[in-house]
């Protein structure tokens, strides 16, 4: 039921084979994986490190509520994603800077800033 949090068992079940089929994931799966876990506050260091391999790899394919979510759920966790990840994300957020709806803007800059992290040059003059 809502409200309720999920038995722990199948928790890592989930995350288990999360991890194991991550290389099959398509964009919008890491984004909601990510986002899901973050918003229950439970993620392993295994998916997490499968999650932001995949997001690496198919980064170019993301849309920007997906990049947003990425970043968000990192940020959530309490986490900084590696270099190659933020890298990756923010220069995807750059060449979609335009279809960023205001939440999304909002999300982006939050997580970066909760992360540490500094906007590059080329997302910030993207996002005027």
């Amino acid at each position: 039921t809502m409200g309720e949090r999920a038995d722990r068992g199948l928790l890592e079940d989930l995350q288990r084979r999360a991890t194991g089929m991550a290389e099959r994931f398509e964009p919008q799966d890491v984004a909601n994986v990510l986002w899901a876990l973050a918003t229950m506050g439970e993620m392993t260091d295994r998916v997490q490190e499968a999650m932001e391999r995949r997001a690496t790899e198919t980064a170019g394919r993301f849309d920007p509520q997906g990049v947003s979510n990425v970043l968000w759920s990192l940020a959530k966790m309490g986490e900084r994603a590696d270099r190659g990840l933020m890298e990756a994300m923010q220069r995807r957020a750059t060449a979609t800077a335009e279809e960023f709806d205001p939440q999304g803007v909002s999300n982006l800059f939050w997580a970066l800033a909760t992360m540490g992290e500094m906007a590059d040059k080329g997302l910030l003059e993207a996002m005027q």
